[in-house]
């Protein structure tokens, strides 16, 4: 990619280097789709054992019903970089096929960098999304770019507008708006598909009326809070957007066993004990409820080999929950509740 932006900072140079970049990417990325899908997620049946797979919304495309979720259980639990990238790489060998990071997760972009070291061998067999922050053209131009320097590929399969807020709705999709940059990057097929990430119901909406997305990613959970299940999922459907779920077990702490430690309980102010005495769901459970909504994949934090092993098994296992054991789970998880990230409640 030696046509890629040298000096981000450098807006003048940047610009021109940037059409040079795109033209790049765009034809290597043109080249390998004409050589054969980088995306090998074809409507195979399902083989005994082996984790399934669900449409992306209208795409046409099929991924894997979990996927890696890079965030900070990710970057922020595993000290060594060599460490993280063979365990997303023993991740992609299982059949969790969709990666999920943004491009400021971690310091100095640690989670895209750790991903980039699998994807020198694995980028062929995964669905690689990352997101920008930047709300502006210019912006969300320059994170894209450098993503893809440090994801170690010349083409993303998704990219999301991250962490979008109903006050940021006029900015991306004005005329110097990060939306142009995600269409740019599709048109010239750098990007398979954009969308956005949001913690609001009411967003998620506005968003399908506005930006039209491929994709939307949202914390779809038991706890239902927020909620996402009356509004932004039917109409999802309806209208063939992806719904990806994240936060799925609670950023781990809808666990009992993160959350019965003296520390966490102190932390937040659960009586010592309180918590290992109810009746929590297990991370079986919440895996289970998300995949029985329609949804394309959970994203789901994925800290260590053992996690791994347990969330492959759980979406292997996986059959449809009846309306009654959903109902069961979310009343059991009530002790939690969240406004980005979930604690006890008190009592």
């Amino acid at each position: 990619m030696s046509d890629k932006v040298k000096n981000s900072g450098e807006q003048e140079s940047g610009r021109m280097s940037r059409r040079a970049f795109v033209a790049g990417a765009a034809g290597a990325a043109a080249a390998s789709m004409v050589h054969g899908s980088p995306v090998p997620l074809g409507a195979a049946e399902r083989a005994p054992g082996a984790i399934p797979k669900r449409p992306f919304g209208a795409t046409g495309v099929e991924i894997s019903a979990v996927g890696l979720g890079a965030g900070s259980r990710f970057y922020s639990s595993i000290p060594d970089d060599q460490q993280a990238a063979e365990l997303v790489r023993r991740a992609i060998d299982m059949g969790i096929e969709f990666m999920e990071t943004s491009a400021n997760y971690g310091p100095d972009g640690m989670s895209e960098k750790r991903l980039g070291l699998a994807m020198k061998t694995h980028r062929a067999k995964v669905f690689l999304e990352t997101k920008v922050d930047d709300r502006t053209y210019d912006g969300a131009m320059r994170e894209m770019e450098r993503s893809l320097q440090r994801l170690n590929t010349d083409h993303l399969d998704l990219v999301l507008h991250h962490n979008m807020r109903a006050e940021d709705l006029d900015t991306v999709s004005g005329r110097n708006g990060a939306e142009r940059a995600l269409r740019e990057m599709v048109d010239q097929k750098v990007a398979r598909f954009r969308g956005l990430s949001t913690h609001f119901p009411d967003v998620a909406m506005q968003a399908m009326e506005r930006l039209d997305p491929h994709a939307m990613q949202h914390p779809i959970n038991a706890v239902r809070v927020p909620d996402f299940e009356p509004e932004v999922l039917p109409t999802a459907r309806e209208r063939g957007v992806a719904v990806i779920a994240m936060k799925t077990c609670g950023h781990g702490y809808f666990l009992k066993g993160n959350v019965t430690t003296p520390d966490r309980t102190e932390q937040y102010g659960a009586p010592a004990g309180a918590l290992d005495r109810w009746d929590l769901p297990t991370y079986r459970d919440y895996i289970h409820y998300a995949l029985s909504l329609p949804i394309a994949t959970a994203t789901i934090g994925i800290d260590s080999h053992f996690t791994l092993e347990g969330i492959a098994a759980a979406a292997t296992d996986f059959a449809p929950l009846t309306a009654e054991r959903m109902a069961s789970i979310t009343q059991r998880a009530q002790v939690f509740t969240t406004t980005g990230y979930w604690v006890p409640r008190n009592g």
